[in-house]
């Protein structure tokens, strides 16, 4: 008889000890499920005092960022950046050297010019009437007031702008005349390209981009099946300069390219990358940073994915945009949010493209003619073997 108090005392302790354990779960739960939405303070990219690089050049061999938080800024970030600051930095250069070759002319001719035709070969082109999109609206007044002084400090009118996303949802003929069905929808989305064109300024804003390749990327197809599987109109640099020559009354006047949004993780890693190491308080707002072509940064931010285009319009047509002076400049919106609201706008200033000249250093004596030496040639002759140095951009 004395045993039912103790069970029932014993039983009050675990249905006590029960109701603590789910109390503290709950607790611990509703923590975790507040601490999800909570905005991002400690943001390396935002948070000046960490900015304490002492280096704008990068000594490429043996290089490591000096601001290890930096790399935590993917935590947001659909996957890892593949493109490192430091390659970044060599693939830049290349391309820089690469434009600056006194014989470059460029890769682009008036037979492999893409027109209207190639417009209409598998693409649907839908125009609708939109303003300057708010982060690029201060970029806008910016290059009316600064470099039109004839615009002056305003934004284009609706008329002005041409805001036309050029969508892959039909049918085609490749490159070699072969019909081609429409690439398959991936995330919702259609291969498409979205930017705004203003002939008038001499812009164009590119805002969202989906290439016909990145579309096809995991379908295991070789280089030279994706070429054949793609229309022949695919690149970004390709469309942006086609569809602002058919609306342009000069392109040759194109001056500015600019990239709103930018979403890519390698493009965003490398800006973090640039954003930490700026030594001065400088405010990643608007007007933010810009920096010359001369420099390690600029070259890494023309390799990456959204400033790749500039490089190859400037390169493919060489011929009609001449030699240009490139800088660029980089911001972000107001956000809290980590990597939201990264923007970048590419000036190619109509100046000779390269450092400035300097003081010829004195001619020196022409050296003693050496004999041809006969080696061992890679393809089994004779002779010594020798690569080409100079060609087009890669495509």
């Amino acid at each position: 008889m004395q045993l039912i108090p103790v069970l029932r005392s014993f039983g009050g302790f675990i249905l006590l000890l029960s109701s603590a354990v789910l109390l503290s779960t709950w607790n611990h739960g509703s923590t975790l499920r507040l601490a999800k939405h909570q905005p991002v303070t400690e943001n390396p990219v935002f948070t000046q005092s960490l900015a304490t690089a002492s280096a704008r050049t990068v000594d490429i061999p043996g290089y490591k960022s000096n601001l290890s938080e930096i790399h935590e800024s993917t935590v947001l970030t659909k996957r890892a950046p593949t493109l490192t600051y430091a390659n970044a930095v060599c693939k830049g250069r290349k391309l820089y050297n690469e434009l600056i070759l006194p014989a470059f002319e460029g890769s682009g001719n008036p037979g492999t010019e893409f027109g209207e035709k190639d417009i209409n070969n598998g693409w649907t082109r839908e125009e609708t009437s939109r303003r300057i999109p708010l982060g690029f609206q201060e970029a806008l007044k910016s290059i009316g007031k600064n470099v039109f002084p004839s615009i002056g400090e305003q934004l284009p009118n609706l008329d002005e702008i041409k805001h036309i996303n050029l969508v892959q949802d039909k049918g085609f003929k490749n490159f070699k005349g072969k019909k081609q069905k429409a690439i398959p929808i991936k995330d919702y989305h259609h291969p498409h390209y979205e930017c705004y064109y203003v002939p008038r300024y001499r812009t164009i804003i590119s805002s969202d981009t989906r290439s016909p390749q990145y579309m096809l990327s995991g379908s295991n197809l070789s280089p030279e099946a994706l070429k054949r599987r793609v229309p022949p109109l695919n690149r970004q640099s390709d469309v942006m300069w086609a569809l602002y020559a058919s609306i342009s009354d000069n392109p040759a006047e194109l001056r500015f390219i600019g990239r709103d949004n930018i979403i890519n993780d390698d493009t965003r890693g490398i800006m973090n990358e640039v954003f930490a190491n700026l030594e001065d308080e400088i405010p990643l707002v608007w007007p933010g940073v810009s920096f010359d072509i001369e420099t390690d940064e600029a070259k890494a931010l023309l390799a990456a994915p959204n400033g790749l285009a500039t490089a190859y319009i400037l390169a493919d047509r060489a011929r009609t945009l001449g030699r240009r002076k490139l800088s660029v400049r980089i911001w972000a919106s107001t956000s809290e949010r980590l990597n939201q609201g990264y923007r970048m706008l590419w000036d190619m200033e109509p100046k000779a493209l390269g450092p400035e000249p300097s003081t010829p250093a004195p001619s020196l004596p022409p050296l003693p003619e050496i004999p041809p030496i006969s080696i061992g040639r890679r393809d089994g002759k004779r002779g010594m073997h020798v690569t080409e140095v100079a060609g087009p951009l890669p495509t």
